[in-house]
C-alpha cells in the first residue's frame, strides 16, 4: 500500500493494501477505504465513513466530518460514497445529524471543485454536481440529474432522474420533477431532450413525457395549462401513462414531497420569490 509518509492514519481505519494515499492526508475514525482508490494530498477522511471501490479523491476532499448543524453533539452517524466515484478539489460531504442516519453518494458520481453535499442528503448514480454547487441538508438528487455549475438547492427539495438544474448561480426552492431542465429561478422550462437523447431513451418514451410535460405544465407562459389545476393535469397525464419513465414521473409527483413541485417558468420579467405551488 503505498502510503506517504506525511500521511497520518488513525488504527481504527481500515484501508485495502491497495489504496494510494497522497501526502498530508488524515484518515481518523471508523473510516473504510475500499481496493483501487487514490487519494491526493490533502485529503481527510473521518467518522463512520466508507469509501467504495476504485474513488478518486482529490486535493482538499472533505468526507464524512461534522454536519454544519447546531443541533449536532457527536452522535454516531454516517457518509457513505459509492464505488468509481470522483470527487475534485475541495469537495465536502458531512455525515447525517440524525443518529444512526447517512449521508450517501452514489456510484459513478462526477462531483467538482468546491462543491457541497450537507448532512442526509442522498445522491443517485451517475449524477454531476459541477463547481460550487451547494446542496442543502435532506436534499435528494436521483440517478444522471446534473446540477450547473454554482447552484443552490434548498433544504428538503428533491431533483429528478436525469434533471438538468441551470448553473450560473440558480436556485432551486422546489422539487424537480424528473427529466426537466430549469430556468436561473428553479422553474421548469422544459423537458431535458439532450440529457434523453445521450441516456440512449427511445424515441417512443421521449414522445411520450414531451406529451405529459404539455399536459401537465402546458406549453409556455405562467400558469396551469388550459385553466385546469396541477392536481386535474396529474390525474390527466396519469390515464395516459405507459412506458416505465412516465411511471416514474407520475411516481415522482405523487410522492410525499416537502417543498412541493416547481411549475412552469414564466415569459417576461421573474419574480424575485420564485415560490409557490402549482396545487
Amino acid at each position: 500500500m503505498p502510503i506517504h509518509p506525511t500521511a497520518i492514519i488513525d488504527r481504527k481505519a481500515e484501508l485495502d493494501t491497495s489504496v494510494d494515499v497522497g501526502p498530508n492526508c488524515v484518515i481518523e475514525g471508523h473510516v473504510r477505504v475500499a481496493p483501487g482508490c487514490r487519494l491526493y494530498h490533502g485529503v481527510y477522511l473521518t467518522g463512520w465513513t466508507e469509501i467504495g471501490e476504485d474513488c478518486v479523491l482529490h486535493p482538499g476532499a472533505i468526507v464524512g466530518h461534522q454536519p454544519q448543524d447546531t443541533k449536532y453533539s457527536g452522535e454516531r452517524s454516517y457518509c457513505r460514497v459509492g464505488r468509481d466515484t470522483v470527487l475534485r478539489e475541495y469537495v465536502t460531504i458531512h455525515r447525517g445529524t440524525i443518529p444512526e442516519s447517512a449521508t450517501i453518494v452514489g456510484e459513478a458520481c462526477f462531483l467538482l471543485a468546491g462543491s457541497h453535499v450537507a448532512h442526509n442528503c442522498t445522491v443517485g448514480n451517475h449524477v454531476t454536481l459541477m463547481n460550487n454547487v451547494l446542496l442543502g441538508g435532506h436534499v435528494t438528487v436521483e440517478d444522471r440529474a446534473t446540477c450547473g455549475g454554482a447552484a443552490g438547492i434548498h433544504q428538503f427539495v428533491r431533483i429528478g432522474e436525469l434533471a438538468m438544474i441551470a448553473g450560473g448561480c440558480s436556485r432551486v426552492v422546489m422539487d424537480i420533477v424528473p427529466f426537466a431542465l430549469t430556468d436561473e429561478h428553479g422553474r421548469i422550462a422544459g423537458l431535458n431532450h439532450i440529457g434523453l437523447r445521450r441516456a440512449g431513451m427511445p424515441r417512443e418514451h421521449v414522445l411520450e413525457l414531451r406529451g405529459a410535460y404539455r399536459t401537465l405544465f402546458g406549453r409556455g407562459g405562467g400558469g396551469t395549462p388550459h385553466g385546469r389545476s396541477f392536481r386535474e393535469s396529474v390525474e390527466r397525464f396519469a390515464a395516459t401513462v405507459k412506458s416505465p419513465p412516465a411511471e416514474r414521473l407520475l411516481r415522482f409527483i405523487r410522492a410525499e414531497s416537502e417543498r412541493g413541485i416547481a411549475g412552469r417558468a414564466r415569459r417576461g420579467p421573474q419574480p424575485t420569490d420564485s415560490a409557490g405551488d402549482q396545487e
